[in-house]
């Protein structure tokens, strides 16, 4: 993956990370959008890349209230889609600002992987911190949303979640693979399998 170039970028009031994947001055995709894209519209423009679609790791508003500045096609697994047209479920109500999002997704499903390019992104339903969790393997980087943290695991005292499904995602899915696999969170500094097994308390 050398010519594959990773970029974080840490945005609005929920410290949300939104990455950006790219091939130098051509094609890109992006995981996760919360709104306040400014910045990352800016580095797209000056690098000059085609953004292809937008993964979305779960269907919370700190990840998907970017989308209206995104025209172009987004993924959801489709367990979290009815969070996207309820302000409720997906909390935008609870921060003064409900927000839905009107146009279709495309499909997430466990099993199945994306092509960018020469390369594939497998998707991983890791279900627990919302039903639709998913994580996105790309070579050996995880993108994996909410569901675990440097340190840490994903809320379970909200709407949809559950400690028992995200227990069973992380142990049974995360934890089996590679412990070089470097894990790339929705908020927060990256980590390893490896490091997560070692010292994550919740584990």
């Amino acid at each position: 993956m050398d010519d594959l170039v990773l970029k974080t970028f840490v945005v609005g009031d929920l410290f949300t990370n939104c990455y950006l994947i790219y091939e130098k001055g051509k094609k890109g995709f992006i995981i996760d959008v919360p709104p306040g894209l400014d910045e990352v519209k800016d580095f797209i423009q000056k690098q000059n890349l085609d953004i292809s679609f937008c993964l979305i790791t779960h269907a919370h508003f700190d990840h998907i209230g970017g989308l209206e500045e995104f025209p172009g096609s987004f993924y959801v697994h489709p367990e979290d889609v009815r969070l996207l047209s309820d302000a409720g479920l997906n909390f935008s109500s609870f921060l003064g600002e409900p927000f839905v999002v009107s146009r279709p997704p495309l499909l997430l499903n466990e099993g199945n992987s994306l092509s960018f390019d020469n390369y594939s992104i497998e998707i991983i339903h890791t279900p627990g911190h919302t039903p639709g969790s998913v994580s996105l393997k790309l070579g050996n980087w995880l993108f994996c949303g909410d569901t675990i943290f440097c340190g840490s695991i994903g809320r379970t005292d909200i709407p949809l979640a559950s400690s028992q499904q995200l227990l069973k995602s992380i142990n049974e899915k995360i934890m089996k693979l590679p412990e070089a696999t470097f894990i790339y969170p929705g908020h927060g500094p990256s980590t390893t399998v490896g490091a997560e097994k070692e010292s994550n308390p919740f584990l």
